[in-house]
């Protein structure tokens, strides 16, 4: 079978199988948004890793050198936020076509490297490399938690909640693309912010870090049905979303008016997002509401968790929404 036709994480099922079950230090492996590593001490290792391609991940037309290492370093601290965590050092290979100027390589590792110093982490080291064609990167994290969340800890009867709003990066995207928007630098700064800045969620996972029990979480990077359907895989359980309860942006309900589009399709699916979804029983979300806006972070109740399998999304009509594809897929036909 054709990766073309297995996808991104039907192969990802593949390589698990013959790994099997972690050994030695490793807690938890493949499946989560970061591996779970066993310490001296009471506390965890995390590790994370994230690769960005020109043509693929960005396109560099849209982005200043800065600006591609800013959204790459975001992006892979996000998955530290998605565990629980905090991050501790960053590490970064890169690859660069020979005949590139030497500035644009030191602007985007100082992109990455800005990052990581307003998250009290460090660009610790890595690798450079002549890339044969376009810019390759592969940002690696490490953080630290005491109680890690994992995308199997949904239990049937918990709510759905997500952080801030969605659909923003889908807008920004279909700004840049229609030529509405030739640079990142023309977007409104809602659109600006969310595509070139997005925001880890850091605070808001310190923020929870006292509930009685940590919530099942995930970052939403390749949109919210397909990454939902991550937790309901792991969690073994059904995760039903109200679509009309999820929360959009202003700019995003503008931008889909202004090209005719579905802001709440955009919202469903669009990846890049990097907010935090997160299942957790009734009984501790009050509290959880009530921490996260002590850091500025608005958490919205979606929908909830209940016995069987796989994600249904329900319209303003209580019917089942059917689209063609809920979110990013490597390999997968765009």
């Amino acid at each position: 079978m054709r990766l073309d036709e297995l996808g991104e994480f039907g192969f990802i099922a593949r390589v698990a199988d013959f790994v099997g079950e972690p050994r030695g230090a490793v807690v938890v492996g493949i499946g989560d948004d970061a591996a779970v590593l066993k310490t001296s001490g009471e506390g965890h290792l995390l590790v994370t890793t994230d690769a960005f391609v020109e043509g693929r991940h960005f396109r560099r037309e849209w982005l200043s050198a800065e600006q591609i290492g800013t959204r790459a370093a975001c992006a892979a601290i996000s998955d530290i936020a998605a565990m629980g965590g905090e991050a501790l050092a960053v590490f970064v290979s890169l690859g660069l076509p020979g005949g590139e100027e030497a500035a644009f390589g030191e602007q985007l590792m100082r992109g990455i490297h800005n990052v990581a110093t307003e998250y009290d982490a460090s660009l610790a080291g890595g690798d450079t490399f002549a890339s044969p064609s376009g810019i390759c990167l592969d940002v690696v994290v490490v953080g630290q938690v005491d109680r890690p969340w994992l995308r199997s800890a949904a239990r049937p009867g918990d709510i759905l909640l997500v952080s801030g709003t969605l659909g923003e990066a889908a807008a920004a995207f279909h700004l840049l693309d229609s030529g509405a928007a030739p640079h990142a630098e023309g977007l409104p700064t809602a659109l600006h912010n969310r595509f070139v800045r997005p925001t880890p969620q850091l605070a808001l996972a310190q923020a929870l870090a006292e509930l009685a029990a940590p919530p099942a979480a995930i970052d939403i990077s390749d949109g919210l049905a397909q990454d939902a359907g991550h937790i309901a895989e792991r969690s073994e359980v059904a995760l039903t979303i109200e679509a009309d309860c999820v929360p959009l942006s202003p700019a995003c309900y503008e931008v889909a008016a202004e090209l005719g589009a579905d802001p709440v399709l955009w919202a469903l699916t669009s990846g890049e997002e990097y907010e935090l979804l997160l299942a957790m029983p009734s009984a501790h979300a009050e509290q959880a509401v009530a921490q996260a806006q002590q850091v500025g972070v608005v958490l919205t109740r979606i929908g909830s968790v209940k016995a069987g399998s796989g994600v249904t999304v329900l319209g303003s009509d209580g019917s089942p929404i059917e689209f063609e594809r809920g979110g990013w897929n490597h390999f997968a036909p765009q």
